[in-house]
């Protein structure tokens, strides 16, 4: 892969993460990732994101059709990998969506749901781990830098809290009376992510629980 031009280790770092994260596209997605999205790029989120067969264990598995399928909802891919990575003139790959991208995005090289030991096991093995690797002066999570210790501690807390949002938002949809007629689709569950979200926001009771 040709080298990022960006000085010294945060290159290293931006074209690494292409290469082992955005060419295969983020998966570990929560609603909260595709809200944020979807409200700044001013883009209804099934613009952007895709599905994809989910086990029936699988909390994030979003019942469709009467319950005859079970999909993830994803941020897109494409030939490029990533449907927001953008190459360079030089041939590197870059976030398009800079502070947008998804929390466990941001996160690399560090896992969401891993504890500190696993990521120092994954710098034992040579892969850099974000602490401490911001230069003085940059704040957590500066576009196109790896995140600070500060920066990390803060992307896992919000990503424990938008994962347990999530699971919660996908299994009060799964079970929803429906009703007769035609059966929802994905973008039915993508509106309803979107109320689900802004109730929480303010507070407001889930979309099934308001009483017209």
């Amino acid at each position: 892969m040709t080298a990022d031009s960006t000085p010294g280790a945060d290159g290293a770092w931006q074209s690494t993460r292409a290469e082992r994260l955005c060419y295969r596209g983020p998966r570990l997605v929560t609603g909260a990732d595709i809200v944020r999205i979807s409200r700044t790029l001013a883009l209804e989120p099934w613009h952007f994101v895709q599905t994809a067969p989910a086990a029936a264990n699988d909390p994030t598995g979003v019942v469709l059709d009467n319950a005859r399928r079970r999909v993830n909802v994803r941020i897109a891919n494409a030939a490029h990998g990533c449907v927001f990575h953008v190459l360079t003139l030089e041939g590197t790959g870059r976030c398009g969506l800079g502070e947008l991208a998804p929390v466990s995005c941001r996160m690399y090289p560090a896992v969401p749901g891993r504890d500190d030991e696993a990521d120092a096991a994954d710098a034992g093995a040579g892969r850099e781990h974000p602490t401490g690797a911001a230069p003085e002066g940059e704040g957590p999570g500066t576009v196109g830098r790896p995140l600070d210790a500060a920066g990390l501690a803060r992307a896992r807390r919000d990503w424990v809290a938008d994962r347990d949002h999530w699971f919660e938002t996908v299994r009060r949809w799964n079970e929803l009376d429906k009703g007769p007629g035609d059966p929802p689709g994905i973008e039915d569950f993508q509106r309803y992510l979107l109320e689900a979200h802004a109730a929480r926001e303010t507070g407001a009771p889930w979309p099934e629980e308001v009483v017209a």
